[in-house]
């Protein structure tokens, strides 16, 4: 059981690692240079409420890290929706033929970024289900 926890708390950090690196590199990335503050500002936002939820969480004493404390609960729904927007943003780039437009545009530098982004979000997901049965 405790070899469990630890395991889970390994996959949990390697899960908030990889969605840290895909998001600030598809932020740099899929930004145009000509774009305005307030992308810029919503990228912030979202690595910040991304910090906030990952150092409450690894702040957990080991014991509640089992239970559904609010950081948990947060970062599940952020990995939830960071999943559902990053295979829209992947669909979107299939069609995406401008140049300068926002997303992706699904060239092999655009889907380096998206692979840490599904699979930091997949792997915590499956860490929340494994820790559930």
């Amino acid at each position: 059981m405790i070899e469990d926890m630890k395991i889970n708390f390994k996959l949990q950090c390697s899960a908030i690692l990889l969605i840290a690196a895909g998001y600030g590199w598809a932020g740099g990335h899929y930004i145009p240079n000509d774009a305005n503050i307030f992308a810029y500002l919503f990228q912030l936002v979202v690595l910040g409420i991304l910090l906030f939820l990952a150092l409450a969480f690894l702040s957990l004493p080991e014991k509640q890290r089992l239970s559904r404390y609010w950081p948990i609960k947060g970062l599940t729904i952020f990995s939830i929706l960071l999943f559902v927007i990053t295979i829209a943003n992947t669909i979107h780039g299939a069609y995406n033929s401008r140049p300068n437009a926002f997303g992706s545009h699904n060239t092999f530098a655009d889907l380096v970024p998206i692979t840490f982004l599904i699979t930091g979000s997949g792997l915590w997901l499956l860490t929340v289900f494994i820790k559930t049965r």
